[in-house]
């Protein structure tokens, strides 16, 4: 079983940086929108931080910024899921895309922000509490950040393949990162080493980082569902119904 996911895990790994070099003009053009785009707000008040100094400002455009970066990330991810559909995909429908996935990819931000701050404060509850055994459970929500990094791969994979609501989207994520936890964690990894090396290089963030994060996201969403495509209707991932 072990040797099954590893192989699962490297097939993925490969398959995605394969497309990404494959279709490398798109990777470039598609990240870089995802950056200007999705940071286009904080990126104005970066740009004028010389002339206006009111941290007010700084704060608004970081609010904004959540309301951009979710829509792009989907409009992102559509491409390259389509790509790897075999469709034809054209630089523009970027735009298309971010407008049709506008609310959901809001909304998933959002409900993932509201996710971490839960966490964070009952982690610094939890570690500052003065009883001893209240600190011993801070390592909880250690292992619950953990369990939402790995399950974050799957959060935009499900929104544009299957076209869901925003909770219903969470809730396959879970089932999906819960039932295959291995192959989840090889991707985690393999994906947060695409974001290190980009951040270290600094032009990659620009220029490769999103597109190639989301052909390993939807190629890694694409080669598990497989197993449940074989399986009976009342296969819980793909066939509940949104409530």
């Amino acid at each position: 079983m072990a040797g099954q996911s590893l192989s699962k895990s490297w097939q993925i790994f490969r398959k995605g940086i394969r497309y990404s070099y494959d279709y490398l003009g798109m990777v470039m053009a598609s990240s870089a929108l995802w950056f200007f785009v999705g940071f286009l707000p904080l990126l104005l008040a970066t740009s004028f931080s010389n002339y206006i100094k009111n941290p007010v400002v700084f704060g608004v455009a970081i609010a904004l910024t959540l309301l951009t970066v979710g829509p792009a990330t989907a409009a992102v991810h559509t491409m390259m899921a389509r790509i790897l559909d075999k469709q034809d995909v054209t630089v523009r429908e970027f735009f298309r895309h971010f407008r049709r996935f506008f609310g959901r990819g809001v909304g998933l931000v959002l409900l993932n922000v509201l996710i971490l701050a839960i966490l964070g404060s009952d982690f610094l509850f939890t570690i500052n509490n003065p009883n001893k055994i209240i600190r011993m459970l801070s390592g909880i929500w250690i292992y619950f950040f953990i369990f939402w990094a790995l399950m974050a791969n799957y959060i935009f994979p499900f929104l544009v393949n299957q076209d869901i609501g925003v909770f219903l989207t969470m809730k396959r994520a879970v089932l999906l990162a819960l039932d295959n936890i291995v192959v989840t964690i090889f991707l985690a990894i393999a994906v947060l080493l695409v974001v290190v090396l980009s951040v270290i290089l600094a032009a990659p963030v620009l220029l490769l980082m999103m597109g190639t994060v989301a052909f390993l996201q939807n190629v890694g969403y694409g080669e598990l569902m497989r197993k449940y495509d074989a399986e009976p209707e009342d296969t819980t991932i793909d066939v509940e119904e949104e409530s």
